[in-house]
């Protein structure tokens, strides 16, 4: 999220200044078509290269500087989650293990340029006190970036449940790379209090749901089961959108993929990309290494009805390879009937939908784990 310049109050922008304001990515077409309206001005178009010019023409009184700040201030950069656990001892509850831990030194006294703006604060659910969430903040100062952008807040969480006497299932929420940084040591430190109380014996670490657990063959029918046959009462598949995968290195190709030899990196973007012959046909699956998934869906949850694109994947791969961790985030949301809420109400909207997709993510992914030990037995 965008944290306002220190001196915000005492700027009225016109101009260029006013144009750079108002052509951010935080302010959208609808905010701008919207305030232009407010001031008698109709458009036909909602396109922001016509918008803008527009409105950096005009003398702003403070209150609709005000107005187009409460724009920007609404919108948030899109969560990403990844989930992990760890095997437990069966006698104690969140609430007491989480007492008097220390998250000192989470963030390195040099050499990065964030800080935390707000302390990590641990919430205990009212209804389960053997879960807890752990919210941060960070601000990253750009210097090189302009007056309106130059200082940034990104958001992080943690979830920490006890889902049977022996697991504790942990999810890493976060916007921006400083934020995971943040939140993988807050991680190593929920850890390690965990290993002082005796909750988590010394020896255990996180299971992570990594690009090396998979086979090729294996990563496409997991992708596979998450979009196009993911079975969800909220969501409903549409297509698959963008594919980013690549030839494994070493193998020999089939001659009908030959074309891919020394591609370090290939994207497809379109619709009906699972009726792609080397997709649709597993026999080239072994060959391919897909990290990410993009896949359009419809939804229904609660009275609220819309689409989004979930994208599915190892984001990492090609820097971490083999340790990238999988993660989900939910992109181009759109609520039928959208301008009928606010900026805020659809960002909790669209949070309680990367809720409900990581319960299902969960589902297939046990599930898939059956489907492996199964698939190990009938070869043996």
């Amino acid at each position: 999220m965008r944290h306002e310049h220190k001196e915000i109050s005492k700027i009225l922008p016109y101009g260029e200044l006013l144009r750079g304001f108002a052509n951010q990515g935080y302010l959208v077409k609808s905010d701008l078509k919207r305030f232009l309206r407010d001031r008698g001005i109709f458009f036909n178009t909602s396109e922001k290269e016509f918008l803008v010019p527009c409105v950096s023409t005009l003398l702003l009184s403070p209150s609709e500087f005000d107005e187009l700040r409460e724009y920007q201030n609404t919108k948030e950069d899109n969560y990403k989650k990844n989930t992990s656990r760890i095997n437990c001892s069966s006698d104690f509850k969140i609430m007491d293990a989480l007492d008097n831990i220390n998250f000192a030194n989470i963030i390195p006294k040099e050499g990065v340029s964030f800080r935390l703006f707000k302390e990590p604060t641990i919430t205990i659910n009212p209804y389960n006190k053997d879960k807890a969430t752990i919210e941060y903040e960070i601000e990253r100062n750009d210097l090189n970036k302009s007056w309106y952008e130059s200082t940034n807040i990104f958001k992080g969480e943690i979830e920490i449940e006890k889902i049977s006497d022996t697991e504790i299932k942990l999810t890493k929420s976060y916007t921006s790379n400083e934020s995971n940084f943040v939140g993988e040591n807050i991680l190593k430190c929920t850890i390690s209090h965990f290993k002082e109380k005796k909750i988590v014996e010394k020896g255990q670490q996180l299971k992570k749901i990594l690009f090396s657990d998979f086979e090729n063959a294996d990563r496409i029918v997991f992708f596979y089961r998450l979009s196009a046959n993911m079975q969800d009462s909220v969501f409903q598949f549409k297509d698959i959108v963008n594919l980013e995968f690549r030839p494994e290195i070493g193998k020999n190709l089939p001659s009908e993929i030959e074309w891919m030899l020394n591609k370090s990196e290939l994207k497809i973007r379109g619709k009906q990309i699972h009726d792609t012959f080397f997709i649709k046909d597993n026999k080239f699956h072994e060959n391919l290494q897909f990290w990410e998934i993009e896949s359009s869906f419809t939804f229904k949850l609660e009275k609220y009805e819309g689409t989004c694109n979930i994208v599915f994947g190892f984001r990492d791969y090609l820097i971490k390879g083999d340790n990238a961790e999988f993660e989900l985030n939910i992109s181009n949301f759109s609520l039928y009937n959208g301008s009928e809420y606010s900026s805020k109400d659809k960002l909790r909207i669209k949070n309680k939908l990367l809720r409900q997709i990581e319960k299902s993510k969960d589902l297939v992914y046990t599930n898939f784990l059956n489907y492996i030990k199964e698939k190990g037995v009938a070869l043996k």
